[in-house]
């Protein structure tokens, strides 16, 4: 099921990843039949039918935008997201894209735990964006009206500017 993401967690996102092209990004709860095998709890890949189109995955009850680890969850895979799009501008058809081939080759040797050449990085900025969320003295997600603390992402971005990323060799 597709899902909009709030104010809050688009703000955020927008804040942390500036050069993503957000209009090729679309948010579904819920895992695709096929991908199960490989993971229980978010994915990231190519839209089947599109040139351009991206989708976050993220399996039923994991959807959490109000808490440090459910938007951490989020953070992680659109650092997915930056790799795909950084990959040949991220156009290909469907799953012919030139990051869905990187990430494969890699997981066949390496799994797709944190040893992961692509993996670790995307695991890494989530660590340190929970991290720092944790460390902030009110959350940044309003969730009864979905919108953000805009002071606190100030203070977040202030504090830990090495979460933005504008590339993933930043």
């Amino acid at each position: 099921m597709r899902v909009e993401p709030t104010p809050c967690v688009r703000d955020l996102l927008a804040a942390l990843y500036p050069t993503i092209r957000w209009d090729a990004v679309s948010f579904h709860e819920g895992l695709p039949a096929g991908v199960r095998r490989f993971t229980d709890v978010a994915i990231t890949v190519p839209a089947p039918l599109g040139t351009v189109g991206i989708r976050v995955y993220v399996a039923d009850g994991r959807w959490d935008p109000c808490t440090p680890t459910g938007l951490g969850l989020l953070v992680h895979e659109c650092y997915h997201v930056l790799q795909f799009q950084e990959r040949l501008g991220g156009v290909g058809l469907g799953p012919l894209r030139g990051f869905t081939f990187q990430y494969l080759f890699r997981a066949m040797f390496e799994g797709g735990g944190k040893e992961n050449r692509y993996e670790a990085p995307a695991y890494a900025q989530e660590a340190a964006f929970v991290g720092a969320c944790r460390a902030l003295p009110r959350p940044l997600c309003d969730c009864a009206r979905g919108t953000i603390d805009r002071a606190m992402l100030i203070e977040l971005l202030r504090l830990h500017p090495s979460l933005v990323r504008r590339t993933t060799r930043d």
